[in-house]
């Protein structure tokens, strides 16, 4: 039983890691969860994809006031 909670509880946390990744919620990884430490790889994949998502949003700001200026013409 513990062995299938905690499988269950591992695929829930990658479940959440990919949300956060194809939306733009985002998620913080704590230090510990149920007395596992997530390792430091994790939290940088994690901090990566934040910026990611930043970069995106950035990019398309640029463009849709691109497109306004172009249409205002």
């Amino acid at each position: 039983m513990r062995f299938l909670l905690g499988w269950i509880f591992k695929i829930g946390c990658l479940g959440l890691v990919y949300l956060g990744m194809t939306s733009g919620l985002r998620i913080k990884l704590p230090e510990e969860i149920l007395g596992y430490r997530v390792p430091g790889a994790a939290q940088q994949w994690d901090d990566r994809n934040a910026q990611i998502g930043e970069y995106g949003k950035q990019t398309q700001a640029g463009f849709n006031s691109i497109s306004d200026s172009l249409g205002k013409r």
